[in-house]
């Protein structure tokens, strides 16, 4: 076949390739992906810090809708910072984990931290309704990201994860915030 022709099939293919890939959500509630970015300024003696966007990344909850925006949330020991404005429908999360231990979030619809149903100072994830939007846990200095069909109301956003002292929720991990 001469070069022309296999050029013309594979520009006729591909894009049928990729829009069947692309359909609406598939039902699966785990995701992974990968790709590295660097975060934060390179340090005085040279290189910097790597960071994986969805190498390792875990979501539970996700959709491979089209986003309609992107929101950030950013992590620290021992703190969330949600986004200031978040519109109701699908967003793609990015969340940033600037401290050095690993993190996850978990968004649940609640008007406070008190209505979490706790055991032994962390979230009963069973307990929490059915719908609840996670990225599980990954490296501190790294970026993970999911894309999430969220409707508007009034939720929560926390770290479960347990260490040697307590759970992330019980050291002050937990921020709310309001969908419109």
């Amino acid at each position: 076949m001469p070069r022309a022709h296999v050029l013309l099939l594979v520009a006729v293919i591909a894009p049928l390739t990729l829009l069947q890939a692309c359909g609406d959500d598939d039902g699966a509630s785990t995701r992974e992906a990968g790709s590295v970015v660097i975060i934060g300024p390179p340090p005085p003696g040279g290189g910097g810090s790597v960071s994986a966007i969805g190498t390792g990344c875990v979501t539970k909850g996700a959709t491979t809708k089209v986003p309609i925006a992107n929101v950030q949330f950013g992590l620290d020991e021992f703190s969330i910072t949600p986004p200031d404005e978040i519109s109701a429908g699908v967003n793609r999360v990015v969340v940033k984990n600037f401290g050095e231990e690993p993190h996850e979030i978990i968004i649940t619809q609640a008007a406070s931290p008190d209505d979490l149903p706790l055991i032994d100072g962390a979230v009963d994830l069973e307990a929490l309704p059915d719908k609840v939007y996670r990225v599980q846990e990954f490296a501190g200095n790294t970026i993970c990201e999911g894309t999430f069909d969220l409707p508007a109301g009034d939720y929560v956003v926390f770290s479960n994860l347990e260490g040697s002292q307590g759970s992330d929720f019980e050291r002050g991990m937990v921020a709310t915030f309001t969908i419109a």
